[in-house]
């Protein structure tokens, strides 16, 4: 034997090794030392289970915002491992649950990117091995308000709130009307996660305008508006897209912490057809209907009967309420349609017996011009 290494040895014509290694793995040649012509040779494959070598090799990486980034998971063993990657307690920023390939690259990094990415590793021999990296991502605040327009009246309290992402973490301040704010008896800042949020107790008529919340990290800056007003808010309208033929029960909802004094509805025809769109002439009416009032919200849902409609047509309405403060912003624009006359009134839901058959094509063509003019 030419080899030294006492975990091989010969028994009879025969080779022996013990405790097998990677390194033994190749080719051996047994010859007959007569010099006679001819070698016997023998392949050895050594199967190893899968082991992960993560770059960068200390599992964390950060990037900024909006720039490329890339993991390397290195494997060796035999047969060759597969690899595939997933993102812990969530899917990988293309959408999928698993992908393959040893390298895993994102390109325009947002920061629902960051999380703990996982690489595992399987050939079927031994259980499976995973290892993890962790993406921090940088990036400038982030700001949303949970509501832009807040109703309140004097006397009572209010609260503003702004919700923040940022990091590196940011500073928020609160302005009014471009003048910053300062803690008082009655404004109170604070923060709870994410949510910063403007308590104004007692307010008074000066507590009225418009408010910012300013969030400033060393990457950037943002801020979001919320106004705060004892006026109603715009109308929701709630109704229906059907109505009888000569009727429609115009109902809303609407915040107001003040009884509603007066509503202004203004409401016309619209003669459609495959060719034209002609409104007709507002009708602007000043109402004092009923309502109803939830004190928990400051909703109050109200109703009106439009009378003398023409069936078979298309109608248009906007609304807008007003308390002791004033005005309010109007309602979006709402449509409906009329029924034949004659036929009984029917919902939304079993609208599919509202002559659908004779009236399919011209509604189909109706909301695609009403979407095309009221969208330019």
């Amino acid at each position: 034997m030419i080899s030294r290494d006492t975990r091989l040895s010969l028994s009879g014509y025969n080779l022996q090794i013990r405790d097998i290694q990677h390194s033994d793995q190749g080719d051996y040649t047994c010859q007959i030392g007569d010099g006679s012509p001819g070698d016997l040779i023998h392949t050895i494959e050594i199967l190893m289970p899968p082991s992960i070598q993560m770059v960068p090799a200390n599992g964390q990486t950060t990037t900024r915002k909006g720039g490329p980034v890339s993991f390397e998971c290195r494997t060796t063993g035999n047969p060759n491992p597969v690899v595939q990657w997933s993102k812990r307690d969530g899917v990988l920023p293309t959408g999928m649950q698993v992908q393959s390939g040893y390298l895993l690259s994102l390109s325009d990094v947002q920061r629902q990117h960051a999380g703990v990415y996982q690489c595992t590793a399987s050939n079927g021999i031994g259980q499976p091995v995973t290892a993890e990296i962790e993406l921090h991502v940088l990036y400038p605040p982030e700001v949303n308000v949970l509501r832009s327009w807040v109703n309140a009246g004097e006397g009572l309290e209010a609260r503003l709130d702004c919700v923040v992402h940022a990091d590196p973490p940011a500073e928020v301040t609160w302005y009014q009307n471009s003048f910053l704010l300062q803690p008082t008896d009655r404004r109170v800042m604070s923060h709870q996660g994410q949510t910063h949020t403007l308590n104004i107790r007692n307010i008074q008529l000066s507590d009225f305008g418009n408010y910012s919340c300013v969030v400033v990290n060393s990457i950037g800056k943002e801020k979001k508006f919320i106004e705060l007003s004892g006026k109603p808010g715009p109308p929701a309208i709630t109704s229906s897209q059907y109505s009888m033929p000569h009727e429609y029960n115009l109902t809303w909802n609407v915040q107001s912490v003040f009884p509603i004094m007066e509503v202004r509805i203004l409401y016309r025809m619209i003669q459609i057809n495959s060719t034209y769109h002609h409104p007709g002439q507002w009708h602007d009416l000043l109402v004092r209907p009923h309502q109803s009032f939830n004190p928990s919200t400051s909703e109050r849902s109200q109703s009106y009967q439009l009378r003398n409609l023409q069936a078979e047509s298309v109608y248009e309405c906007l609304v807008q309420t007003k308390n002791q403060h004033g005005f309010g912003e109007l309602s979006d624009l709402h449509q409906w349609f009329t029924s034949q006359k004659g036929r009984p009134f029917v919902s939304a839901n079993t609208a599919s017996s509202f002559n659908i058959k004779n009236n399919l094509i011209g509604v189909i063509l109706s909301c695609v011009l009403l979407i095309f003019i009221h969208g330019t």
